[in-house]
C-alpha cells in the first residue's frame, strides 16, 4: 500500500510532501488517497481528501489537508472550496474564533467567484455554504448576536451570497431561535430557597 500511496501522491504533485509525513499521518492519509481524482493536481487532490476526512468526522486531518492545499498556488475557486472544508473542520473542533475569521476571509473572495459557483450549481448559490452558514451559526449560537446576524443576512443577499428568496425564511428562523432562547432562559431560572 505504501508504494501505491507514494506513487498516487507523486502523480498528483504531492510526492515530496507525502514523504515528509510521519508514519501515522501516512496511514491516515492512505484512507483518503483513493478519493483524489486522477489528474486533479495538488490542490484538487487535497480538496477531495479533506472533504472525505470531514465526511468521516476526521476533522483534525481534514484541517491539515485543507491548510496544506490553501498554501499551494493555484485556482481561487479551489481555495474557496478548501476554505469550506477548513471552516467545517474548525467548527466541528469548536475552534470558533478561528472559524469566524476563516468565514470572513472566504466571504471576501466570494464576489469574484459567485458567477463560477452559480455555474457549478445550475445557476444558484448552494444552500450548503459553510462560509455563510457557519458564520451565522457562530454569531447566533455562540455569540447570541441576533442584530449582527440580521445585518449579515441582508449583506449576503446584497452581495449575491444568498438568494433573495431565502432572506425572509432565514429572518423568521432567527426570530424563532431568539424566542426559543428567551423561553428557555425563563424556565431555567432557579430561585433561592430560604
Amino acid at each position: 500500500m505504501d508504494a501505491n500511496a507514494a506513487k498516487t501522491m507523486a502523480d498528483t504533485g504531492l510526492g515530496e510532501w507525502y514523504q515528509s509525513l510521519d508514519g501515522q499521518s501516512k496511514r491516515i492519509l492512505s484512507r483518503y488517497i483513493g478519493r483524489a481524482a486522477e489528474g486533479s493536481g495538488p490542490k484538487g487532490a487535497l480538496l477531495a481528501m479533506a472533504k472525505s476526512a470531514n465526511d468521516e468526522d476526521n476533522h483534525d486531518f481534514a484541517l491539515t489537508l485543507a491548510l496544506k492545499g490553501l498554501g499551494l498556488p493555484g485556482d481561487e475557486m479551489e481555495d474557496l472550496l478548501l476554505d469550506e472544508e477548513r471552516i467545517t473542520a474548525l467548527v466541528e473542533r469548536n475552534r470558533h474564533d478561528e472559524a469566524r475569521e476563516a468565514c470572513l476571509q472566504s466571504l471576501e473572495r466570494f464576489p469574484r467567484l459567485a458567477g463560477r459557483l452559480r455555474e457549478m450549481h445550475q445557476g444558484k448559490i448552494p444552500q450548503q455554504l459553510a462560509c455563510r452558514n457557519r458564520l451565522i451559526d457562530i454569531v447566533v449560537g455562540i455569540e447570541g448576536d441576533y442584530e449582527t446576524a440580521k445585518r449579515l443576512l441582508q449583506d449576503f443577499v446584497d452581495k449575491g451570497i444568498m438568494e433573495p428568496s431565502e432572506l425572509e425564511l432565514r429572518l423568521n428562523s432567527l426570530q424563532m431561535h431568539r424566542l426559543q432562547r428567551s423561553f428557555d432562559a425563563i424556565y431555567t431560572v432557579r430561585f433561592k430557597e430560604d
